[in-house]
């Protein structure tokens, strides 16, 4: 079950395809004791338009509602005051120091949803490319709950899913968490936390192949994209590795 984190928990985020790590220390909480934002209806206008699970497009009959076997484009959620108001959960570069942390709920809860990253990014593959999976596929979306971790000058964008025949009034509720975080320094301790000797929250982030847009934005921001796995027999070999690597750190 997704959970938030507290101070001096670690979390490693897993770039499958490229069989890479971030570890984050979270050194702060920037929200502590307002983890809970009930943001109303998705993002959904009743002059907008979106598609048909069978073919064709459809009208939004009424702001936030969802109609019968639709599906949405790439959405994000407006915010007046957010570090981009037209997208709550966009971090700019200047704040590499820290992440969000997000648990997504939606009601009524058999509402399919799936996170694009980049935006308009559809990484869902089964046997790389041979199956593409989606909302609008039997596989590669979950329903009513999400967890996604942001990472600075990466845009999110998701997609949502109502395969029922009534259309239907949507709510969204988040649980977050505004970490302030570093990487740690120390080869040997991010030896211990990828091989498990050290716990860790680990976060599997839904990429099958790293976007160019999303490689750079970690260099520009880390200065890395990622410590690679190793076996705990290649501990030599590793810590080698990572203190290079740590030498190229931003921050």
């Amino acid at each position: 079950m997704p959970r938030l984190l507290t101070e001096n928990e670690f979390l490693v985020m897993y770039f499958t395809g490229e069989k890479r790590a971030l570890v984050f220390r979270v050194l702060a909480i920037q929200n502590r004791g307002y983890e809970k934002f009930c943001y109303g209806p998705l993002p959904l206008r009743s002059d907008s338009t979106v598609y048909g699970l069978d073919g064709g497009a459809t009208s939004v009959p009424a702001d936030g509602v969802l109609p019968g076997r639709s599906y949405t484009s790439d959405l994000t959620f407006p915010l007046s005051g957010a570090y981009d108001p037209n997208d709550m959960w966009f971090l700019p570069e200047e704040l590499g120091d820290r992440i969000f942390h997000v648990i997504q709920r939606v009601t009524p809860s058999f509402i399919k949803i799936a996170v694009n990253i980049p935006w308009g990014v559809n990484q869902i593959r089964f046997q790389k490319d041979k199956v593409v999976g989606g909302v609008t596929k039997d596989f590669g979306f979950s329903r009513g709950e999400l967890e996604t971790i942001h990472v600075p000058k990466v845009k999110y964008g998701f997609v949502y899913a109502n395969d029922t025949n009534m259309s239907v009034y949507t709510y969204v509720e988040f649980t977050y968490g505004e970490y302030i975080i570093e990487i740690p320094r120390d080869p040997e301790l991010i030896f211990a936390v990828l091989t498990k000797k050290v716990p860790a929250y680990w976060y599997t982030v839904p990429l099958i192949s790293m976007p160019d847009d999303v490689r750079s934005a970690l260099e520009k921001v880390y200065g890395v994209v990622g410590f690679p796995l190793y076996g705990l027999h290649q501990r030599a070999e590793a810590i080698e590795t990572y203190s290079e690597l740590i030498n190229q750190l931003k921050r």
